[in-house]
């Protein structure tokens, strides 16, 4: 009888240790599940916060891309020229009456004065968002974490004519401008983007970028023009600040 209590006690025993052993285990699991959720939820945070950080990056660039084209459009109205913005686009227009005359690739008179205070309204508003050819940045700037990336001067013409025809007149007209305004100030072929390249491009699309339908002398007189495109690139990674 004795025997069988004992034997009794020890099986009570060896399920109480063995309950005991895997609560012990469960105990275990979840509070290493839970140090899991922790890390990710953080790591998740992290780069949700990033992502913000980056989303704002990039809508700051746009901005400072804005302000450059309005900064560029006031500096030219002061001078007596009017010229059209494109905030989203970030392109600055000047119509063909201002730089040419029609179906001419050579700057008028009136064009290179145009350029020449062009060139260097281009130079006081995107110099700070370059470094010059030597690998130093432009002095009397702020520190800022955006840069420029491309500068193009893009022709453009209306669709009378042979295609080929508009596509060479806007070549031209684009390289004459860039020509002109690289002569107006020196300074402008030393500005390189942040891979030490040139900003400055020239591009001649014909009539294949109308801003308007050509079927209006109006119309077709509004897509005769050269456009100074800015291309900027948000901050590098290693701009972006993210909270830890």
């Amino acid at each position: 009888m004795a025997v069988r209590r004992i034997r009794a006690s020890r099986s009570t025993e060896a399920h109480h240790d063995f309950f005991i052993s895997m609560t012990d285990m469960m105990v275990g699991m979840i509070f290493l599940f839970i140090i899991m959720l922790m890390f990710f939820a953080l790591k998740l945070d992290r780069s949700a916060t990033q992502s913000a950080n980056l989303v704002a990056n990039l809508a700051t660039t746009e901005e400072v891309r804005a302000n450059i084209l309005r900064d560029l459009k006031d500096d030219m109205a002061r001078q007596g020229v009017s010229l059209l913005i494109n905030r989203h686009q970030g392109v600055l227009s000047l119509s063909e009456n201002i730089l040419f005359d029609k179906g001419k690739a050579e700057l008028s008179r009136r064009g290179e004065d145009v350029v020449s205070l062009l060139a260097q309204s281009i130079y006081s508003n995107l110099s700070c968002y370059t470094v010059m050819s030597d690998g130093s940045p432009v002095l009397d700037c702020p520190v800022t974490p955006h840069s420029i990336e491309a500068v193009l001067i893009e022709g453009h013409t209306d669709s009378d004519g042979a295609d080929i025809n508009n596509w060479n007149l806007s070549v031209k007209r684009s390289f004459n401008a860039y020509q002109a305004m690289m002569a107006a100030n020196p300074n402008l072929p030393r500005l390189l983007n942040r891979n030490g390249q040139s900003i400055f491009s020239i591009a001649g699309y014909g009539k294949q970028r109308p801003n308007y339908p050509n079927d209006t002398d109006d119309n077709k007189h509004k897509n005769r023009r050269i456009d100074i495109r800015v291309i900027m690139v948000p901050p590098a990674a290693n701009d972006i600040r993210t909270t830890p």
